[in-house]
């Protein structure tokens, strides 16, 4: 658990069974954890007595998480699915009671606004206890444009993970289970390489990739700030809705294929490779975006066949 906050409530125990059980299996625990943690705060301030999953405290939890209802629903109810697994009775939380809501079209940049945003990082102010800040926000948030990392991807890439020999780096616990190599460019891998060797000698021996000062990977919520604050730094505007650090991976993916189109390439032979490349579940995941392209695009023959563009609802946003 996050040396930021130690479980303190009559489920610390069971929580910690069921993280230790869910990496057994090989399943990442970092949403849960943090998600956990903080179930068990709101317990050990409303239910501090409660010693079981009920009703009353699932619903309590749910509905104080202000617009997060379906994720916190899906979370516990993993909880509760685990603690019946055991032999507890618990109250397991209806898949469908909290509906996740129909994401927003992504943010498609210009590129002045591509400008501006890569811009705002490399000035990203300091801090003292804070020392590699002004390096990690420009580097991580090039690396994952220019490689359609999803967001937590990207945070918690390890020393490990890169090959800078061959130019690729390694992409594991992925969602979907896909782990996968990514070839990555020489440009961006000697950025990579630069931001290696100073993060070495300011914290030696570290085990992630973007190490924060507590000595973890960064949360969520971290990239989310930083993200922003380049946003704003950086004189972009959201007249046309708010841009999150996931929509770098949706314009990596438009941007692939803008490129392609424009050098002639069969879209319908080259998608399976953006597909793995990416690391989604299927074909259909990767043809969604080009309903996003422009207008003479949408009218290609290979965009009417029935079914294959989808709504798509899998992709985690952080």
């Amino acid at each position: 658990m996050s040396a930021r906050y130690e479980l303190a409530s009559l489920f610390a125990e069971r929580i910690e069974s069921m993280l230790e059980h869910r990496e057994r299996l090989g399943r990442s625990t970092t949403n849960y954890r943090w998600v956990l943690a903080n179930f068990d705060r709101f317990s050990l301030q409303h239910f501090p007595d409660e010693s079981a999953l009920t009703k009353e405290l699932v619903f309590a939890w749910c509905e104080d998480a202000e617009g997060s209802s379906g994720y916190r629903a899906q979370i516990i109810r993993g909880f509760g699915k685990y603690l019946v697994s055991t032999g507890e009775a618990a109250f397991v939380m209806p898949p469908t009671f909290f509906p996740y809501k129909k994401p927003d079209l992504p943010y498609i940049l210009s590129d002045t606004e591509l400008h501006n945003f890569f811009e705002a990082s490399d000035h990203f102010p300091g801090y003292c206890n804070s020392p590699l800040l002004e390096y990690t926000v420009p580097v991580i948030f090039r690396l994952q444009y220019a490689c359609g990392m999803r967001p937590q991807e990207a945070r918690l890439l390890k020393r490990a993970d890169f090959n800078f020999n061959d130019n690729t780096i390694y992409i594991a616990e992925a969602k979907h289970c896909k782990d996968r190599r990514l070839a990555v460019s020489p440009a961006i891998m000697d950025m990579c390489r630069k931001y290696d060797r100073i993060a070495e000698a300011i914290v030696p021996g570290r085990a992630y990739f973007f190490n924060s000062p507590t000595g973890g990977a960064y949360s969520p919520g971290w990239l989310t700030a930083k993200f922003h604050k380049c946003w704003e730094l950086s004189g972009n505007n959201n007249a046309r809705g708010i841009c999150t650090p996931y929509d770098l991976r949706h314009n990596y993916a438009t941007q692939t294929l803008m490129r392609w189109v424009e050098e002639g390439k069969d879209l319908n032979a080259w998608i399976p490779y953006l597909c793995a490349y990416m690391g989604h579940a299927t074909f259909s995941a990767t043809f969604y975006y080009v309903h996003l392209l422009p207008e003479r695009l949408s009218k290609m023959d290979f965009t009417q066949i029935k079914g294959i563009i989808p709504e798509v609802y899998d992709e985690e946003e952080n």
